[in-house]
């Protein structure tokens, strides 16, 4: 819910062209949260540009910068470009704020930024703070310890479900509305 509850609200405040860039296809929450993304735009009859989805982040590191300057790159020379990037952790939001920087563009007068983890030492130090859906760590704890000791008790069976735990969005500086002109 993270990535739809922040896509829902990014809409709310105007935005249409929302890009997207992802982790790893490899990791389970890349499906979630693209999946989220999709569904916010679909409820608010928003279609999804699939111009607008990019990975951001490689297994190797090395080349990972060229990889995500690449991706900007092209979107921004799409005819009608984005006017926020979703990006997959706030470490790929901190190079965006960089890159998007070099290129001479201020986040969030001429474009938006969010994250997600609340990783609070890269989200509350960038200028402007950044937007993130945080990751709820302790209610994760809390549902994962509440698995193990029904399992101890014998009170629960060996539930191997996806639980999904959503986290807040933090808002913050790094996103502006847009109104239409």
């Amino acid at each position: 819910r993270g990535q739809h509850d922040l896509v829902a609200r990014l809409v709310a405040a105007g935005h249409e062209r929302i890009a997207y860039l992802t982790l790893r296809e490899d990791i389970v929450a890349t499906r979630l949260r693209t999946a989220g993304y999709r569904a916010a735009l679909s409820e608010a009859g928003i279609a999804v540009d699939p111009t607008l989805v990019q990975c951001g982040e490689l297994s190797d590191p090395a080349g990972e910068t060229q990889v995500l300057w690449d991706a900007i790159d092209r979107m921004l020379r799409l005819s009608n470009p984005p006017t926020v990037f979703c990006c997959g952790n706030d470490r790929l939001a901190l190079k965006v704020y960089g890159i998007l920087r070099s290129r001479g563009l201020k986040v969030p007068e001429e474009i938006s930024v969010t994250g997600y983890d609340n990783y609070r030492v890269i989200a509350e130090t960038l200028y402007p703070p950044l937007t993130t859906v945080e990751l709820p760590y302790t209610a994760m704890g809390v549902r994962a310890a509440q698995r193990l000791v029904n399992l101890i008790s014998g009170e629960g069976r060996d539930d191997r479900s996806l639980a999904i735990v959503a986290g807040p969005v933090c808002w913050r500086g790094s996103v502006t509305e847009r109104r239409p002109s």
